[in-house]
């Protein structure tokens, strides 16, 4: 895993895994007469099979353990002084918690002596891979800062395009005209914004605002409910940022935008375009232009750039 070690008052505790955030896991506990108090101070899981051959090397209590399909399987196949004798060894190192994957019911000899060591033992339906998958996503939550933003997140064409801009400027309209011409919503009106190494910016929606908008004169609506699936995803990164203005506020002297503005946000500069509104300016065409100026910009295109370059070389050649 990826993922760093902590040690500075971690706030997540075995109990959390159970809790509504970590529904992703699929955890189901099997010891509830066990505390679950206990802090994870190490992030990173273990899948040590050779504890079961009595090989305790590299062993790491503070690490939850987690045991396939396979490694429940082995234990079944012994022999019943065997098994006992791996069970004891297993339980004397202090595991932080086990987690059974793929619904494997563990042995009743490992549940007994879990309950008798206070070790929170739990079970997950989802496969070793999946759940390493998982649970490296829940704990990104924690590892990595993060920060809310007024404004719109969408999905344009695979490019995450954040809008901002002072309330009552147009942000949401203009997002609902995108939704309908096909691109996808994020987040409205708050935005939950999070670092993810080594210098990516992902956004998603507030909980309880999840795929809701508020539209002057219509109030709440859900996004999902009316346009359907396709028209909303869960999180996305943030690849640019477009300013609204309004337009005695635009700076003229930028109107060439040879030079990229960027929008910070924890840390990274992420690309900026500032566009002026007024009546009767189509801005959900421009803002898609926005857009696919961002992607040819990222391939090395800047038309900008390329006529001053051009125009430089006539006058040099005149």
């Amino acid at each position: 895993m990826s993922a760093p070690d902590r040690d500075d008052g971690l706030r997540v505790t075995v109990a959390d895994l159970l809790g509504g955030e970590a529904r992703g896991l699929r955890l189901s506990l099997l010891t509830p007469e066990v505390s679950l108090d206990r802090k994870i101070i190490n992030y990173r899981i273990q899948k040590h099979g050779l504890i079961f051959a009595g090989f305790t090397q590299f062993f790491e209590s503070e690490r939850i353990q987690l045991m396939g399909a396979a490694e429940v399987a082995y234990l079944e196949g012994l022999s019943l002084p065997r098994r006992l004798e791996v069970i004891e060894q297993l339980c004397e190192l202090r595991p932080i918690c086990l987690i059974c994957s793929r619904a494997s019911l563990p042995p009743v000899e490992l549940l007994q002596k879990c309950r008798e060591c206070e070790i929170p033992l739990l079970q997950s339906t989802l496969s070793v891979a999946a759940f390493f998958d998982a649970i490296n996503r829940y704990f990104e939550n924690f590892i990595n800062p993060e920060t809310t933003t007024h404004g719109v997140l969408l999905d344009i064409h695979s490019t995450g395009v954040l809008l901002v801009g002072k309330s009552g400027i147009g942000k949401s309209e203009v997002a609902l005209d995108l939704v309908q011409r096909g691109h996808r919503l994020i987040a409205d009106d708050v935005v939950v914004m999070r670092f993810r190494p080594p210098g990516t910016i992902v956004g998603e929606a507030n909980a309880i605002l999840k795929f809701h908008m508020e539209i002057r004169g219509l109030g709440i609506i859900n996004i999902e409910d009316i346009f359907g699936v396709t028209a909303v995803r869960e999180s996305q990164r943030v690849d640019l940022v477009v300013e609204l203005v309004a337009w005695e506020e635009y700076d003229g002297s930028k109107r060439l935008n040879l030079d990229q503005e960027t929008f910070p946000v924890l840390g990274v500069n992420i690309p900026k375009a500032t566009i002026p509104v007024s009546p009767g300016r189509n801005m959900v065409t421009i803002v898609e232009v926005a857009a696919h100026t961002f992607r040819l910009r990222k391939q090395g295109k800047q038309t900008g750039m390329a006529l001053l370059d051009d125009l430089a070389k006539r006058l040099k050649a005149d």
